[in-house]
Formats: C-alpha cells, sequence, structure tokens
C-alpha cells in the first residue's frame, strides 16, 4: 500500500500536545516586578551588625560616630538630630506604654434595635409601701 502525500494546506506543528497554533503571548520589556523578600530578625541584626562595623571603620569606634552626628545636629542639620534622638531614646511611638500599634475602638451603634422602649408610667415597684389619699375626704 502507498503512502499519501501530505497536504500543503496543513500547518505544521511543533509536537506540542494541543497546540492550536495561536499567537504568541505579548513578552514585557524589563525585569519581572515582584514583592520584596520580607526581612526576619536575623536579617535585622545581620544588618544592624554591618552598620556597627561601618561605624568602627569608618570613624574608629561607636561613641565617636554618635559624637559626629551630634556635631551635625548642632550645626543646624535636622536629620541628624533626628537620628541621634531615636538612637538615644527611641521612635516616639516605641517609648509610648502602647507602642503605638493599638487600634482604636470605636462604639458599635446598633440602628435596627427592634425592641420595645419601656415606659415609666408601666414600671410597678414592690417595695413601696402603699400610700393612703387622705385629702380626698
Amino acid at each position: 500500500m502507498a503512502k499519501r502525500q501530505k497536504s500543503n494546506n496543513i500547518k505544521s506543528t511543533d509536537g506540542r500536545k494541543n497546540n492550536k497554533r495561536l499567537p504568541p503571548k505579548v513578552q514585557l520589556d524589563g525585569p519581572v516586578t515582584s514583592k520584596p523578600v520580607r526581612i526576619n530578625e536575623a536579617k535585622k541584626k545581620q544588618i544592624s551588625s554591618y552598620a556597627v562595623n561601618a561605624m568602627k571603620k569608618v570613624f574608629g569606634s561607636e561613641q565617636e560616630a554618635m559624637e559626629t552626628l551630634a556635631e551635625f545636629g548642632k550645626k543646624g542639620s535636622l536629620g541628624h538630630m533626628k537620628l541621634l534622638m531615636e538612637y538615644g531614646f527611641g521612635k516616639p511611638n516605641e517609648m509610648n506604654d502602647n507602642g503605638g500599634g493599638k487600634k482604636s475602638v470605636a462604639p458599635v451603634i446598633n440602628f435596627y434595635n427592634n425592641a420595645p422602649q419601656l415606659e415609666d408610667n408601666n414600671i410597678i415597684d414592690i417595695e413601696a409601701e402603699d400610700v393612703e389619699e387622705e385629702d380626698e375626704e
């Protein structure tokens, strides 16, 4: 039996299963953006150790670095003064007892209260003594 010749009207596929010969997807230019990695406690300690090592290398000690920071703050640099205060006393929200993390709790107002309101006239006092009306005589 002889083989049939392939038709010239059929497009060739690349061999993938269920290939529907769709146009290629749009490729974005540049790197794909994503969320940055969260910094854990170990990474925070590592970063702070880098800062301390840099202070020791440039200024000789941590104390000299703070003194230089204080000198710049005294000359009028607000950024240096703010950094010095934060290093010395902590950030303002860390100084409070609540840490600034508490959210205010708003009161709940129920607009759909269908309970009947009690009237003052319908209340009966059990412990009250009977009062005789002597004025009517």
